[in-house]
């Protein structure tokens, strides 16, 4: 008995059934998987997460060194930090007055170059503390590493517990598209080195304080040379419970301001 032809238009669906089938075996196979978590990692884990909760605010003066290249920039004057995304940097003059003041939140960074009379805004993201401070952290990410802290990738699909090298016992957390590597202190979960591997690869170094307070000195730098900033903290006051109202700026209405939300 001869087998019935399917039509011209049966095959062409049948091909489209065949190859969606294919594509979507393809798409499945595919996407990451979420890997075991031994329990040594998972405490790990836990002991830096805890670590990085116990902070709610930071005030002291910095210095910041910043090289892009060949060029170098100094600035020093007074930070503040709230958890979780606030940040507040008003760099001063050899007299005390206001020469440039960054703000940021959770959705937006605000760049105030007063002397010049110009400000930008610009949404809260990695690519807006690039254009400033010259690493791609999240807003979140910056406060916790300016307060010596490491806030661990989120939800990462493989966490891994290392043996110790020269700056101790690490954990590294790989997600889709980043990994991210932090060097801790076993006895209290404070963080001796960050290291994040994606687009653009940065390392931060801190040297301790005090067990109770924040590093004395932040190396942040990326992996290629291109970018180095180093911030050293005088007289830090961890925790004191300052007024939330000090990290609000208002921006004269005589400044230009270009706002690129």
């Amino acid at each position: 008995m001869a087998r019935p032809r399917l039509s011209r238009s049966n095959r062409l669906s049948a091909s489209v059934l065949g190859l969606s089938l294919i594509l979507a075996a393809a798409g499945c196979a595919s996407v990451p998987v979420r890997q075991p978590v031994s329990p040594e990692a998972a405490a790990a884990q836990s002991l830096i997460e805890r670590r990085c909760a116990e902070f709610h605010d930071l005030r002291t003066l910095a210095e910041i060194t910043m090289r892009k290249g060949d060029r170098t920039q100094r600035l020093a004057g007074v930070l503040l930090l709230r958890a979780p995304a606030s940040t507040r940097f008003e760099a001063l003059s050899p007299l005390g007055t206001p020469v440039l003041i960054v703000a940021g939140d959770a959705s937006m960074l605000t760049v105030w170059e007063v002397l010049d009379d110009k400000a930008y805004r610009l949404p809260a993201s990695p690519d807006a503390t690039k254009r400033w401070l010259g690493l791609a952290l999240g807003p979140d990410e910056l406060v916790a590493t300016l307060a010596g802290c490491a806030l661990p990738l989120k939800d990462p699909l493989v966490v891994e517990l290392l043996a110790p090298d020269d700056t101790g016992p690490s954990l590294r957390l790989r997600g889709k598209d980043m990994v991210q590597r932090i060097w801790f202190d076993p006895a209290d979960g404070r963080p001796r080195a960050v290291e994040w591997t994606d687009g653009t690869p940065a390392h931060v170094t801190l040297t301790d304080g005090a067990p109770d307070s924040v590093p004395t000195t932040l190396r942040l730098y990326t992996l290629d040379g291109k970018m180095e900033v180093r911030i050293r903290y005088q007289n830090p006051r961890l925790n004191s419970g300052f007024d939330p109202d000090l990290m609000t700026l208002t921006v004269p209405e005589r400044v230009r301001i270009q706002d690129f939300r």
